[in-house]
């Protein structure tokens, strides 16, 4: 077992190590919420104005660490280009489950259940970092136990679609999920592309990705990770979706 996979879960090892990638960078970083006594934390550019930038977050379930050590590996790998970048980062939106390994938070709630609430901590005040903004694209790094391969939603708006090109660039790490039906939507060659029906979320409450694409973002995508799989592989394949990502933002053709 390496380094990695044994502080995946290690929330303050995680932190420390985005400051070191904040000193070097024209980044900064700040707390933002409180939650369960942890500080939750955001990272912003200089050159980050109200329209135009770039949203990603990790961590909203704390049983995925492969996307919140994907995120940090691609912020490690380009570290000298961040601070060029138009980016507001949450490297870690729920810190008590992702110390606790649990996918929810210390109250037994699903974070990524609750952005139609204005009651709700961390997101309540996420939600109002953001309000100013309309980012051009957004990225939600997440896992899946179920998940056989790697995969992706893309909510439907703007062409080209995207999600077939992230997809390859994981490809090279973890196979894509060969699933027809994921999550009860028709999925093809793993990339789950819908439009939003409110109904099915007044009933199961409000994702950050909808609430992204409704509210605050021209694109927004949510990609998938097996969790069973080699943690390494799986932080290489969440990272190679990022650089992806940002290459089709600032180059959209």
């Amino acid at each position: 077992m390496n380094s990695t996979t044994q502080r995946s879960h290690d929330y303050a090892h995680l932190i420390a190590r985005w400051r070191g990638i904040v000193r070097r960078s024209d980044l900064a970083i700040r707390p933002f919420a409180i939650e369960s006594g942890f500080q939750v934390f955001v990272i912003q550019s200089k050159s980050l104005d109200r329209r135009g930038g770039i949203y990603i977050s990790a961590g909203i379930h704390g049983d995925e660490p492969g996307a919140t050590e994907g995120l940090l590996a691609w912020a490690e790998t380009c570290v000298d280009q961040l601070g060029e970048l138009p980016l507001l980062i949450f490297p870690c939106l729920n810190p008590w489950g992702l110390v606790n390994n649990n996918r929810m938070d210390a109250l037994g709630n699903d974070l990524n259940r609750m952005f139609q609430h204005d009651n709700s901590g961390a997101i309540h005040e996420l939600k109002q970092l953001i309000k100013p903004y309309h980012f051009d694209s957004a990225l939600m790094l997440h896992e899946d136990y179920d998940g056989q391969g790697v995969y992706l939603y893309e909510l439907l708006r703007s062409k080209p679609f995207w999600g077939e090109t992230l997809l390859e660039s994981a490809s090279r790490h973890i196979p894509l999920d060969p699933r027809s039906r994921i999550d009860g939507r028709k999925a093809v060659d793993g990339v789950v592309r819908r439009k939003i029906d409110p109904r099915r979320f007044r009933k199961i409450g409000l994702p950050e990705a909808i609430y992204l694409h409704t509210h605050h973002a021209t694109r927004t995508f949510t990609v998938e990770t097996p969790s069973e799989f080699d943690l390494s592989l799986r932080t290489q394949a969440h990272a190679a979706m990022l650089q992806k990502f940002i290459t089709l933002t600032r180059n959209p053709g």
